[in-house]
């Protein structure tokens, strides 16, 4: 059965994977990553090339408004998020 899946943290490393890869097993992925104009460009447009069962969303998992503003639009394109996969990291230097 297929699901809709929403990944934080997709333009590299493991989101970056599991998108392709759950896209590739069938299932609708939501890949949400930062900055998907400027320096995620890339790896936003080799997503939406992999599959047609892949739609990128900007999400910034720091910031609530950017938060309601990726929800508003899944739901304004008639998605429903069916498993979260949280794998946004957020660092702190000091």
């Amino acid at each position: 059965m297929s699901q809709t899946i929403l990944i934080t943290g997709a333009s590299t490393g493991l989101g970056y994977l599991m998108a392709q890869a759950l896209a590739d097993h069938g299932h609708n992925v939501i890949a949400t990553m930062r900055n998907v104009t400027g320096r995620n460009a890339t790896p936003a447009a080799e997503l939406k090339a992999h599959s047609d069962k892949i739609t990128v969303v900007e999400l910034d998992v720091a910031s609530k408004d950017s938060v309601d503003t990726a929800m508003k639009q899944i739901s304004a394109q008639g998605l429903q998020v069916d498993v979260l996969i949280n794998n946004a990291a957020s660092s702190i230097a000091g």
